[in-house]
């Protein structure tokens, strides 16, 4: 399977999410993170999976548009993907 055809799935299936379908969308997101090697997107889901891990669920719409906003931020530099690991970390405390 072709990187394109990746972006194109996980972009059908982030749009077809919404609050229905939130694991869809993790996964869609993580599809287009890991084609594009963004740092801060991945740095998000990996936040993201240890509360689901911990059963924690009452953010997961927010969390995913915090990913979202990673995988389309365009920049995959360490230090980009530090602040919105930052940002995640004080979503997942409030």
């Amino acid at each position: 399977m072709r990187i394109e055809s990746v972006h194109i799935d996980a972009e059908r299936a982030m749009t077809a999410g919404g609050p229905t379908h939130p694991f869809a969308e993790i996964e869609a997101i993580r599809a287009i993170a890991t084609a594009e090697s963004s740092l801060p997107a991945l740095s998000v889901l990996a936040l993201v999976d240890a509360a689901i891990a911990r059963g924690e669920r009452a953010s997961l719409h927010e969390w995913t548009a915090l990913a979202r906003d990673a995988v389309r931020c365009g920049r995959s530099d360490v230090a980009t993907a530090q602040a919105y690991a930052a940002a995640c970390s004080v979503r997942l405390a409030g």
